[in-house]
């Protein structure tokens, strides 16, 4: 999937796509709505953030070119320091989906994207990676066809780690995500996970799948053949 951001910001705009990709969507940044309107000319973009006010021509005539161009099935989210009600109701009228006031708070910024996706793309029910399988709705992994006992803290350390095979994931950003509201958590308790699933999953290659661990980085996936 790929986003584009419209944004002049340069800090701005390396934050947002920072965001983006660690969820490892594509990112292409914009400074100007111009440049955004060539490009609609030859590429194509599956997400779309705008900023209200740029400099060259507002953010509303480049979503009314991502609207000509792209249909009614793209989303586009505004981010605008104009808080007003009249100002949100303008954004929404003009063909946006959400908006989002500035200085953005960052988790909510992706829970809105989040939020948008999970609308416009349905999510498959099961994941299947190796010989795990991962029941989305129901919360349960499944190794070999039997279920594995996980507390609610290693269900949602695996299920990030299984939807980033390959990527090097740090421990900073696997305790934010798993360990948000958790006081008093370090990333020693994410290293005291990690061992656990490494143990009920088959992570050391008899699930098809193995852990490792990166040296003063983080956590890495990765499909192995088995013999």
């Amino acid at each position: 999937m790929i986003f584009a951001v419209v944004e002049d910001s340069r800090s701005q705009a390396e934050v947002l796509k920072a965001l983006l990709k660690s969820e490892g969507y594509q990112v292409e940044v914009f400074s100007d709505g111009n440049s955004c309107i060539e490009a609609l000319k030859t590429r194509s973009f599956d997400f779309f953030v705008i900023d209200w006010t740029l400099p060259d021509i507002g953010g509303d005539e480049v979503l009314r070119h991502v609207r000509e161009t792209c249909g009614w099935e793209v989303p586009v989210i505004f981010c605008t320091a104009r808080t007003g009600e009249e100002d949100a109701s303008d954004i929404l009228r003009l063909g946006a989906d959400d908006f989002i006031p500035k200085p953005i708070r960052y988790m909510e910024f992706m829970a809105r994207v989040h939020a948008l996706l999970r609308r416009r793309t349905p999510r498959p029910a099961m994941l299947q990676l190796g010989s795990i399988e991962i029941d989305l709705e129901g919360r349960r992994i499944r190794l070999a066809g039997s279920d594995i006992d996980l507390t609610q803290r290693e269900y949602e350390l695996a299920l990030i780690l299984l939807r980033n095979v390959g990527r090097v994931l740090s421990r900073d950003e696997l305790l934010t995500s798993v360990w948000v509201r958790d006081a008093g958590v370090d990333t020693r308790t994410v290293d005291t996970h990690a061992s656990r699933l490494r143990k009920k999953l088959g992570l050391a290659g008899e699930s098809g799948l193995m852990l490792s661990s990166v040296y003063g980085q983080g956590y890495r996936l990765d499909t192995v053949q088995q013999g």
